[in-house]
């Protein structure tokens, strides 16, 4: 009976701490509703505007969310904290186990974070924008509705925003760097000014003077950062369990990954060649020492996971064959490698996550921050 109390006393905090944030984002989301509507009342009043494209609707949306979207992430993260830290994980605090404080380090960390958020929001909005477009062909929306749907855009992504930011940790970001990747490539690839880009390699898409190539390239720049920043932080839940060098190779690696994605999108092939390529080869070098290195840094993980390693880097491996050979297309080639990279590192931040919460290094009130 005793326990049974102890248990429900402990869940209390918990609930009350969970309805505090949702009220406190119903809140957030209501402002970015108002703000929202009103900024974009003298963008859209005047006349029907379009769905989709230049002055539209979703436009006006997209470009409202995505400030919105950076100003939720940093009250979320700031929500009932002390410190403007990326997690309030273990590696997120000081050795007293106090948040850490404003460092540059996790400044830069939460920025590139919150970057990733807002570009999420624009190029979501702007993507759903086109599937509808193409869905209500030549159709219009007026000035007042279409005033509406941009604030309510707005305030549907302070909402979500705030809080993904309150109870970031690695397992959320995971899912937020997934979306990243997949909206920017999407968004990349329906804005092609050549629709049959695909002919030549998915690294064509980076190639032209559009804003398809600016969003293609972004992507790869701020997906890289933001693994290169989270590289502690990944390995933050094998600390104690695998020996220290082999979790200074696997951050190393990290690092390296990150570096290297984000140098794909600093040297389009039009750029530099050399370091276009060197980055994406040096990039899946980098991801086959990490998937033979990781058991030794993580040997708590599930074997099914050291498993998913080795299939993933033996499909990248017949992928190349099936190119070399001419059975698949260079383009087919580069989506396996993308998708299966960023598959198993989403995959990994999950399980160092999981790995984190079972040594006690992000209890719901530090993670959260909403005591």
């Amino acid at each position: 009976m005793t326990g049974t109390t102890q248990g429900r006393a402990r869940r209390i905090p918990a609930r009350a701490a969970a309805l505090d944030r949702e009220g406190a984002a119903i809140v957030v989301g209501a402002s970015g509703l108002v703000a929202g509507a009103l900024v974009a009342l003298p963008f859209l009043w005047g006349g029907p505007v379009p769905i989709d494209g230049p002055g539209s609707v979703s436009q006006v949306a997209a470009l409202l969310s995505g400030v919105v979207a950076l100003a939720a992430y940093v009250v979320g993260r700031l929500w009932h904290r002390n410190a403007l830290t990326p997690f309030g994980g273990r590696a997120d605090r000081a050795p007293d186990g106090r948040a850490r404080s404003f460092t540059r380090v996790a400044v830069f960390d939460t920025t590139v974070i919150a970057l990733a958020h807002g570009i999420v929001a624009l190029l979501g909005w702007i993507v759903l924008g086109a599937v509808l477009a193409r869905g209500f062909t030549d159709a219009t929306v007026y000035p007042l509705s279409a005033t509406v749907l941009a604030g309510a855009a707005a305030g549907v992504t302070a909402y979500a925003v705030f809080l993904s930011a309150a109870r970031m940790d690695l397992m959320r970001l995971s899912t937020v760097l997934a979306a990243f990747a997949i909206v920017g490539l999407v968004a990349a690839m329906l804005s092609a000014p050549d629709p049959h880009w695909w002919m030549l390699h998915l690294s064509a898409l980076g190639m032209s003077n559009s804003i398809s190539s600016l969003t293609f390239n972004i992507t790869l720049i701020l997906a890289g950062l933001i693994m290169a920043a989270i590289s502690r932080y990944a390995t933050a839940g094998a600390a104690g369990a695998g020996p220290r060098r082999a979790r200074l190779r696997v951050r190393v690696c990290l690092i390296l990954i990150g570096v290297l994605l984000a140098g794909v999108g600093l040297f389009p092939l039009d750029v530099s060649q050399i370091l276009h390529n060197v980055s994406a080869v040096g990039m899946l070098i980098a991801f086959t020492l990490v998937v033979f290195w990781v058991r030794a840094a993580l040997p708590q993980a599930p074997g099914s996971f050291f498993v998913f390693g080795y299939v993933s880097f033996g499909v990248i491996v017949v992928a190349a064959v099936f190119f070399v050979t001419g059975y698949y297309v260079l383009t087919a080639t580069e989506l396996i490698a993308g998708v299966i990279v960023f598959a198993w590192l989403t995959v990994f931040l999950r399980v160092s996550g999981a790995a984190e919460r079972e040594r006690g290094g992000a209890e719901p009130a530090a993670v959260g921050g909403a005591g």
